[in-house]
């Protein structure tokens, strides 16, 4: 049995068949390809999997991916278009990353 969910994420619409099961953090990287969305803890303590979900901070290891339907999802890929024109392209928060040699995203980093 599938379900089909309709979600933006980082702007761009999707149309997808997913199993209701489906965990949001693995929609992102296992169907969309997009790897910024770290799997940690796998029990929704530690927050590599955070992602924007209509504009708030949410673990996306806590959230399924049907419940994602009709929403817009922000991951760490997504977040250079919201960057100001700094001359590298980068959101404050990726700037961060690269200068501190950050490896994992985090909670604590939105």
């Amino acid at each position: 049995m599938s379900a089909e969910i309709q979600v933006r994420v980082n702007g761009k619409s999707y149309e997808t068949q997913v199993e209701p099961r489906l965990l949001l953090v693995h929609y992102l990287r296992d169907v969309l390809g997009l790897t910024g969305t770290r799997v940690g803890c796998e029990r929704s303590i530690c927050g590599a999997c955070t992602v924007l979900f209509d504009g708030k901070a949410v673990k996306s290891c806590a959230v399924l991916a049907v419940q994602a339907s009709g929403s817009e999802v922000t991951t760490i890929e997504g977040v250079s278009s919201m960057a100001p024109t700094n001359g590298n392209g980068l959101h404050p928060v990726q700037e961060g990353f690269w200068e501190k040699h950050g490896l994992q995203c985090g909670f604590a980093s939105w």
